[in-house]
């Protein structure tokens, strides 16, 4: 008979015990071990019983549900006691069967409470040795164990195994080494938290931690975390208590038991806080490690004086940005539908390390859009390095990107590639990047290494984000970029919407260019100075408006701003018809009609009755008219004269 220990999300288990020499396992009902959980598929794996050998095989596959033999994926592998299986998210533990064999790497403890007995199982003499003859005096007053064929577990371990004090066979001698390693990395401090609680995760019975902020706004929210169900958020109280405390604090949030402990630096400055179940802290030998973790975490902070988790900061000495943003989503200007669209686009892949590809129009801000995602993303820390594709030559351009071999010093890194690593990496106009410059980005996204000067090969870790104000999926069909390197970048995609697209946050761009560049604000601006202002085309963008607000700084102040005042481009009343390539004539009357009434009501400041009047039509055609083409109301800007 086998016994198994299944642990479901959240952190539940239970031993379950099959006799059988076939165990199928997944999560219908007609396997002989049900395991219900995210990423068990309906049969999934069987156990096969032969003689005194396990062997798991794998029966079904799909993407996110790999089995994993003590970390590592496998489709068919020999078991033996203590061997711990990954399904989704469900682990099951063997807790009896062979014993390791001892030229095979050891496989982690089992969590939870049955830890005990599956060491015992492990240690336990072979079946196959001689029986000892009865000593005359047993050792311990228990009974012997029930089932005849196993040995009663002796809890007296041989000298060359260490007995634990209580709770999961834990020896955090065997992962300090990797630990540190990670926490030493060179990326930025919360992708290496990160890093050390997957870690963690896989390697440990640590199956919940977590690193919290302590700053103002976000704190008690997670900077790294790997957790086992829904990861609670600290009141403020808590993280208040344990800051003033400086030590471990146990809590209850959101139906969890936890313990919080002070990540402090060596001066005894609280900078963070790490999270623990309390069925795991509760454990001296876990809560041990736990306290030396934070310690280690709060000495790798003060080396690289960073903030203070979830605060905002720079390393010291880092490359000067073109933008330096206390609130970096409060460079990105409006209050349209297509702004809001794009800040909540910033915002949701600003933490990811996948490259990202901005599109848009000359002068809609690719640059500052790829500015803010830096500013916004865990590698803030770290320089945000800017190469323009049209710079330069094939070859001068990679020089400056790897650097030119020196004879006195090979290693030095002078490349701009190198002073990015950690960072961001910025290449404005891509698609213009010549062939060998392609072939390098393509490896760098591929292997995240380059081969530097001298021939040697390096790793570099950079994000790397381009921006593009044409399709690349033309120049992928000309063959001037390559296909493999286009789906390599354009993992994230953002999309910039033209000023024409979004002429409500006219006002609100005036007030952040007269804030900017000391220009007249958008109060200052008389009704047809604005509507002139909103019905111009804008082929430039924002810049091409931001170009404007520059002129009118320079040659009148603050305002006031009447039409005269305007570049005459934005004065003269013209009508402007694109001709379709199918010249379809409905079209290009819509068009020439749809124009004439916009201009007819901007100089009737929206008066219905009046453009009617002028238009020679009835007032209710004029409205139909200016619902069926979309034009807006001009009535509105009467409230700048206010």
């Amino acid at each position: 008979m086998l016994s198994f220990e299944v642990r479901k999300p959240g952190g539940e288990s239970e031993v379950r015990k099959v006799h059988r020499d076939v165990i199928h396992i997944g999560a219908s009902s007609g396997n002989d071990l049900v395991v219900r959980a995210r990423g068990v598929l309906g049969r999934h794996a069987r156990i096969s019983v032969t003689g005194d050998e396990l062997r798991l095989d794998v029966l079904g596959s799909a993407p996110g549900s790999d089995v994993l033999l003590n970390g590592s994926i496998v489709k068919s592998a020999s078991l033996s006691a203590g061997d711990r299986i990954s399904i989704g998210e469900a682990t099951i533990t063997l807790l009896n069967g062979p014993a390791p064999n001892p030229n095979r790497i050891s496989a982690p403890p089992a969590r939870g409470r049955d830890a005990f007995s599956m060491a015992a199982a492990a240690l336990a003499p072979s079946p196959q040795a001689p029986a000892a003859p009865a000593p005359a005096a047993p050792r311990a007053p228990e009974p012997p164990a029930q089932p005849p064929a196993r040995p009663a577990p002796r809890y007296e371990a041989p000298p060359s195994y260490p007995r634990p004090a209580a709770g999961p066979a834990f020896r955090p001698g065997e992962v300090w080494p990797e630990v540190f390693a990670r926490l030493r990395g060179g990326s930025a401090l919360e992708e290496r938290l990160q890093d050390v609680a997957s870690y963690l995760s896989s390697s440990t019975p640590v199956h919940s931690v977590a690193f919290l902020s302590i700053a103002e706004a976000s704190a008690g929210e997670a900077v790294a975390a790997i957790w086992k169900g829904t990861l609670p958020k600290l009141s403020r109280k808590t993280v208040d208590e344990v800051m003033e405390s400086g030590a471990p604090v146990d809590a209850f949030e959101a139906g969890t038991r936890i313990r919080v402990y002070p990540v402090t630096r060596p001066l005894a400055e609280v900078v963070g806080l790490l999270v623990l179940p309390n069925e795991l802290a509760a454990d001296a030998g876990m809560n041990d490690f736990a306290l030396g973790l934070a310690s280690a975490a709060g000495l790798v902070h003060a080396e690289r004086a960073e903030a203070p988790f979830g605060e905002r900061g720079v390393a010291p000495q880092p490359l000067p940005q073109s933008v330096v943003l206390e609130e970096p989503l409060s460079a990105v200007v409006g209050n349209s539908l297509p702004m809001e669209n794009l800040r909540a686009s910033l915002q949701r892949i600003a933490a990811t390390r996948a490259s990202v590809l901005v599109i848009g129009d000359v002068g809609t801000g690719k640059t500052l859009a790829a500015e803010t995602l830096h500013a916004l993303s865990p590698r803030r820390p770290r320089p945000l390095v800017r190469i323009a594709a049209t710079a330069s030559t094939a070859a001068a351009l990679e020089d400056d990107l790897l650097g030119s071999p020196g004879p006195a010093d090979r290693r030095r890194r002078t490349g701009r590639l190198f002073e990015a690593d950690g960072g961001t990496l910025l290449i404005e106009e891509v698609g213009d990047l010549p062939a060998p410059t392609q072939a390098l980005l393509y490896r760098l996204l591929k292997t995240r290494e380059v081969v530097g000067p001298g021939g040697r090969s390096a790793s570099v870790d950079v994000r790397v984000i381009g921006t593009t104000s044409r399709p690349l999926t033309r120049a992928m069909e000309e063959g001037t970029f390559r296909e493999d390197l286009y789906y390599e970048l354009a993992t994230l995609t953002v999309r910039l919407p033209p000023l024409r697209d979004r002429k409500e946050d006219l006002p609100a761009l005036l007030d952040a260019f007269a804030v900017r560049h000391g220009g007249p604000p958008a109060s200052a601006f008389d009704v047809e100075a604005m509507n002139a202002l909103l019905a111009a085309s804008y082929p430039g963008n924002v810049r091409e408006l931001e170009n404007e607000c520059r002129r009118l700084a320079a040659t009148l102040g603050a305002g006031p701003v009447k039409l005269k005042d305007l570049d005459p481009k934005f004065g003269e009343e013209r009508l402007e018809v694109a001709l379709a390539e199918s010249d379809d004539l409905k079209e290009i009357v819509e068009k020439v009609e749809r124009q004439v009434i916009e201009r007819v009501m901007r100089k009737v400041r929206g008066n219905q009755s009046l453009g009617a009047r002028l238009l020679n039509i009835s007032r209710g055609s004029l409205i139909a008219k200016m619902k069926e083409y979309d034009i807006k109301d001009y009535r509105y800007l009467k409230k700048h004269d206010d």
